[in-house]
């Protein structure tokens, strides 16, 4: 997998975070988020964040699902339960319907284990638990379970798990050495995953998920926009994707009729990096002032992070320098070149960042920060205005938002009205202005005029935070 194809999915994980959870089972889960090592290949990340079968052999007892984690002010204990379930599914993928080596692996694994091989697990463990073995392309791929003698102290999982990675047909004791090793959770969960490495060439990915026997996996292209057309996979509670098959496309898990997640696909709408006419698309609307190699930056950074989320690549809609804008950081506001971008998004909405890189470094070392947003409209239309709240938690007044917004050209004033009365108002240049503006920002109505005081466009302040996907994440319902 590519450096940036590996980055833009971890941004898409970091950026998700800066925005609330809707579910009770996404807060938890961020509660109890283990720290993963995904050894993808080799590759390391150093990240900065700039937003923009049949039978099967068990090597020990069998146990019962444990109990949700202690001190918990909100159950998990249907996600144990889907864990469960799958840890005590037999092991699937075609290698498993030899389960002399299941059992062999299982063996040597769990002994590798009590002998401290694996640095990154190290607990008492009383079981390992083979969930699938594959040779895919030139690869063998295992994920293995290994069953704690008691949850996790701090997390409360009853169970770990391994991804491991060797040659083709390669024997249980090297498929069970530590440097096959790619990924260790210390969480088994309903579903799981791992990308890796194709030894066919550079920038060419393996991609495995998992679920509890029972569940099927249906997928579906991107059709028309935002249509799905979803259809079983023959592997029924698995799921492959090499070079060869890999397709834009949304991934599915039903488990007895209930669909218990919804994920894009690999990949993304920029497979490679960003071509001059692929730039002059994005820039063919934009207002303000950006530089051509920023924004060709910032548009394969959005849409590698975006995934198949969107339907297009983004459009670059506005840039400029903002004096005071919030940075999420120390010092908390500071002059900075700010750019906009745009683009739609599979359930027919417009998602859209806002990223900001202030003139002189943080503190922190981080060199940009920004924030997400989502519209019903086309903010790309050089004619519409659009309002983005930015990072309200940097402003120093607790009632205060600040507030970006872009305009028409000819825009020389915006009011900001509330049940029609106005509650602030700022000159606009360059296609923009930035403006405090009383909380809630919900509600708040943005108005660009000209300079006779005409009307030119309104709109209402954008919602926070890119929602505009169909993804679900229901191992937390019975």
């Amino acid at each position: 997998m590519r450096v940036d194809e590996e980055l833009g999915r971890a941004l898409a994980e970091l950026s998700s975070t800066l925005t609330p959870q809707p579910d009770p089972y996404g807060r938890v889960r961020a509660r109890y988020r283990r720290m993963r090592q995904r050894r993808l290949g080799g590759l390391a990340l150093a990240l900065v964040v700039c937003v923009g079968g049949t039978a099967f052999a068990i090597a020990g007892p069998a146990r019962t699902t444990q109990p949700p984690p202690a001190n918990s002010n909100e159950s998990i204990a249907p996600v144990l339960a889907w864990a469960d379930k799958l840890l005590q599914s037999p092991p699937r993928g075609a290698v498993a319907r030899d389960t002399g080596y299941v059992r062999q692996l299982s063996d040597i694994l769990l002994d590798a284990q009590r002998r401290g091989d694996f640095p990154n697990l190290t607990v008492p463990v009383n079981a390992v638990k083979v969930l699938f073995i594959e040779d895919v392309n030139d690869q063998r791929i295992a994920l293995a379970a290994f069953v704690r003698d008691q949850p996790d102290p701090v997390t409360g999982w009853p169970s770990a798990a391994v991804w491991l990675v060797a040659e083709k047909g390669a024997s249980a004791e090297k498929l069970a050495s530590t440097g096959s090793v790619r990924g260790t959770s210390d969480a088994l969960e309903p579903y799981e995953s791992l990308a890796v490495d194709d030894r066919s060439g550079p920038g060419r990915a393996i991609h495995v998920a998992i679920a509890p026997a029972g569940c099927v996996f249906l997928t579906s292209p991107v059709l028309n926009g935002h249509a799905f057309k979803w259809a079983s996979e023959l592997t029924g509670s698995y799921l492959i994707r090499t070079p060869q098959t890999q397709r834009p496309e949304w991934w599915r898990v039903n488990c007895a009729e209930v669909t218990r997640k919804i994920t894009p696909g690999p990949g993304s709408l920029a497979a490679k990096p960003i071509t001059d006419a692929q730039l002059a698309t994005a820039m063919s609307r934009v207002r303000g002032d950006v530089k051509a190699q920023r924004a060709r930056v910032l548009v394969y950074q959005s849409a590698q992070s975006a995934g198949y989320r969107l339907t297009a690549l983004p459009s670059v809609v506005w840039g400029g320098h903002v004096a005071g804008v919030p940075t999420g950081g120390s010092p908390s506001v500071a002059d900075g070149q700010v750019t906009v971008l745009a683009a739609p998004a599979v359930d027919g909405t417009w998602v859209g960042e806002v990223t900001i890189e202030p003139d002189q470094p943080r503190s922190d070392s981080v060199v940009g920060t920004g924030t997400s947003f989502t519209v019903t409209t086309d903010p790309t239309d050089p004619a519409s205005v659009l309002a983005v709240p930015i990072d309200g938690d940097a402003v120093g007044s607790g009632d205060q938002q600040f507030l970006l917004v872009v305009t028409p050209a000819a825009a020389t004033t915006v009011r900001v009205l509330r049940d029609g009365q106005e509650v602030a108002r700022a000159p606009a240049s360059g296609s923009g202005a930035a403006l405090t503006v009383p909380r809630p920002t919900a509600g708040l109505v943005v108005k660009a005029l000209d300079a006779s005081g005409r009307t030119l466009a309104s709109a209402q302040v954008s919602d926070e935070g890119a929602r505009g996907t169909p993804e679900t994440d229901a191992w937390n319902q019975e």
